[in-house]
């Protein structure tokens, strides 16, 4: 059996579309686990009323915690030999988790593409660009550029239960939650089947294209850094893999300082150039920077503590895409 696990926050609006698709899945051997994490609006009585019509739902409310929170109360509960997690607002097609049992004999975790659906209409696939076909990598074949492009989105994969002992959704963490998860769940597992199809649809809302300034980004991106380190020290020990993940943190030190400069940012420019030296300032951020092979002219200014040059380009590259 599968249990599929939804974390809800007032999901009002797409909660029905999202489950009326897990329901009418061509695989019937599952529960559903709705987690009502607080919500505000009718999505708790939503979910009662989904339980009230198929003995398959369950449904647990609880006080807001936050999203890893809930599916980790979801994991709590779960009784199936397989996890699966959709999100609120997406939905996947009907015949998703048939296909993932159908390629689940002897492989710890399957995984599938996803496709983005944006308001307009437009779709546009998500896939791993490194594996150009449906494949079986197992454990002595992973190298850390393949890691970093699978251990993202929990919700385009199927867990078997037993790897999932002391794994579990970091709480807390602002960023990274679902590759946190994945670094652990990936290193307990032995073989991995990647299926190069789009299973998921994954929502975009208009104003989730709208880049919100995130007054915590560097901070958050710092909390999920320490996480992430800790979390490779156990699975994945070797230099190669925590020089990978060193390389991302720099990635989100660009970004915090791109998040101060974008147009929904409340900051002036002299403490947008403030905060980006205290960016440069980090010991942390140093220390990666010293370590890594990272080149590009923002990395160097981040060393030389150029945090005028930095906003500059920041803004100016942000007014470039819209941001």
């Amino acid at each position: 059996m599968i249990s599929i696990i939804v974390p809800v926050y007032n999901g009002e609006v797409f909660l029905n579309r999202c489950v009326k698709s897990i329901l009418a899945q061509t695989y019937t051997d599952f529960e559903l686990v709705l987690v009502d994490d607080g919500s505000k609006d009718n999505s708790g009585k939503i979910c009662d009323e989904f339980a009230a019509k198929d003995c398959r739902v369950k449904v647990i409310h609880q006080k807001n915690a936050g999203v890893s929170a809930a599916r980790n109360a979801g994991l709590a509960m779960a009784s199936g030999e397989y996890i699966g997690f959709v999100d609120a607002d997406d939905y996947i097609a009907p015949e998703s988790y048939e296909i993932a049992m159908a390629a689940s004999a002897d492989c710890d975790i399957v995984m599938w593409d996803t496709v983005t659906v944006w308001e307009s209409g437009k779709q546009e696939a998500d896939t791993i660009p490194l594996l150009a076909e449906d494949t079986e990598i197992t454990k002595r074949e992973w190298y850390p550029e393949l890691l970093l492009q699978m251990a993202g989105s929990a919700c385009r994969c199927l867990y078997r239960r037993r790897i999932l002992n002391n794994v579990s959704f970091p709480v807390g963490i602002k960023f990274s939650e679902d590759r946190i998860f994945n670094l652990q769940a990936m290193g307990n597992a032995e073989n991995i089947h990647y299926l190069k199809r789009g299973l998921y649809f994954r929502i975009m809302q208009e104003e989730s294209t709208v880049h919100r300034y995130h007054e915590d980004y560097f901070e958050a991106c710092l909390r999920s850094y320490w996480e992430t380190k800790r979390t490779l020290a156990v699975y994945w020990p070797k230099d190669e893999y925590r020089l990978a993940y060193c390389r991302q943190f720099i990635d989100g030190a660009i970004g915090a300082i791109s998040n101060y400069c974008y147009k929904t940012s409340p900051l002036p420019f002299k403490e947008r150039v403030q905060k980006t030296r205290q960016v440069c300032r980090n010991t942390e951020l140093h220390t990666v920077l010293e370590i890594c092979d990272y080149g590009g002219i923002r990395a160097r200014l981040i060393r030389r503590e150029c945090a005028v040059l930095l906003v500059l380009i920041a803004k100016l590259n942000n007014i470039r895409r819209g941001w």
